[in-house]
């Protein structure tokens, strides 16, 4: 795309992220953790586009969806099912 000294991710249909360098969902949530003294291992994310791909591998569990790509499968810690089949809700009873 010609953008320097930003990361984006290009989603499954016409949008696209775009943040500083650097900045990311596991930035951010490594940033919330810190204040709220909450350990990287007691974290869960779940996601199911790229640019979910650093927070999965960044969390203690990082759970892709199962609409999820085979790229996103692979860092995750475990797979779930997709959303049509309440696969975020399959794992939040897991996890609680």
């Amino acid at each position: 795309l010609g953008l320097n000294e930003v990361n984006y991710n290009i989603g499954y249909t016409a949008w696209l992220d775009i943040a500083p360098e650097g900045v990311s969902k596991a930035s951010g949530l490594e940033v919330v953790c810190a204040r709220l003294g909450v350990d990287q291992a007691d974290v869960l994310a779940v996601g199911d586009g790229m640019n979910d791909y650093d927070m999965l591998r960044w969390a203690g569990r990082g759970v892709a969806m199962g609409q999820g790509s085979d790229e996103l499968k692979a860092v995750a810690d475990d797979v779930t099912g997709s959303v049509v089949d309440d696969g975020l809700a399959d794992e939040l009873r897991r996890w609680l």
